[in-house]
C-alpha cells in the first residue's frame, strides 16, 4: 500500500491507501473521488485529467505522444497535466498530491 493525497477544491487533503499497480484513476473511483474516467482507462478521452501538485512528476513514467494528444484537447492543460488511467501506482509515489482538473 501506498499512501497518496487528494486536494478537493475546498482545498481539503484527504489521504489515500492506494494498490501498487493500480492505477490513479482506479483509485480515485475506489476512494468516491469525483473523477469521470468516460472511456473506462482506455485513454481514448481526457475526462481523468489530473493536476500533479507535489514534486512527483518527474518521479512519474513519461507521457508518451497519445497521452499527450488527449491532453493537448482539454481546456485548462497545464505543466503539471496527467491522464489518472496513465499513472500507475508505485512505491516511488509515497505521498503525492493531487487534484482535479
Amino acid at each position: 500500500m501506498v499512501k497518496i493525497n487528494f486536494l478537493d477544491n475546498n482545498n481539503n487533503l484527504k489521504e489515500i491507501k492506494a494498490n501498487n499497480g493500480s492505477s490513479l484513476l482506479e483509485v480515485s473511483k475506489k476512494n468516491n473521488i469525483n473523477l469521470e474516467g468516460s472511456c473506462g482507462g482506455e485513454m481514448l478521452c481526457s475526462t481523468c485529467h489530473v493536476y500533479i501538485l507535489s514534486n512527483h512528476i518527474d518521479k512519474l513514467k513519461k507521457q508518451t505522444d497519445e497521452e499527450k494528444e488527449i491532453l493537448a484537447l482539454t481546456k485548462n492543460l497545464k505543466k503539471n497535466s496527467r491522464l489518472a488511467c496513465q499513472i500507475k501506482i508505485t512505491n516511488k509515489l509515497k505521498g503525492l498530491i493531487f487534484s482535479v482538473a
